[in-house]
């Protein structure tokens, strides 16, 4: 590695991890307008792609064009390159809090929401972190609940089987960050 053209192959091939780590090795290395070009046509084609119904590829294009505009503006945190939250707007069904390590991150938390069984987000969150180029890194289940936006308010109730209840306290916190203007309330 070493010159300009290789850390925006890694970034253009989204291998994020080895990215992170040139970076931190030489700050400052990176040409951010062409990081901010590629984000800008990921944001495009996952337009274009949402358009077309292809939704699961949409939401790809999309998850990556955001965390490379995380890391020009937070720099090589990979903490600060996955959303915290992914809760779609209107949704109503299974929540897990995950601590992500390795490969970069420091023990990130973050609340991922899915139709399938609990494990299954888990599983989702393995394969988000191998798509943004962190092969190192791991995800563990926290805890499950489940949520539902119910008109100005969102709902946290119950816990998963196979993981036991999450933390619903820090679950309604992150929550709140990225619905500000909602109330989180917990029900049990």
């Amino acid at each position: 590695m070493g010159t300009e053209a290789d850390l925006l192959h890694l970034i253009r091939d989204m291998r994020l991890e080895e990215a992170v780590a040139e970076l931190r090795a030489k700050p400052g290395a990176m040409d951010r307008i062409a990081v901010e070009a590629m984000a800008r046509e990921w944001e495009r084609e996952a337009h274009s792609l949402r358009a077309g119904g292809e939704t699961g590829k949409a939401r790809r294009r999309a998850r990556r064009a955001l965390a490379l505009r995380r890391l020009l503006a937070h720099g090589p945190d990979p903490g600060r390159m996955v959303a915290e939250v992914d809760l779609p707007e209107g949704y109503r069904g299974k929540i897990v809090l995950v601590l992500v390590k390795d490969g970069g991150f420091e023990g990130t938390v973050c609340l991922r929401s899915g139709d399938d069984w609990h494990r299954e987000i888990v599983r989702n969150v393995q394969a988000e972190l191998q798509d943004l180029g962190f092969p190192s890194a791991r995800a563990y289940a926290l805890g499950g609940a489940y949520a539902a936006f119910d008109g100005d308010r969102i709902i946290l109730w119950g816990i998963s089987d196979e993981f036991g209840c999450c933390d619903k306290e820090l679950a309604a916190e992150m929550i709140g960050r990225a619905y500000p203007g909602r109330t989180v309330c917990i029900q049990d």
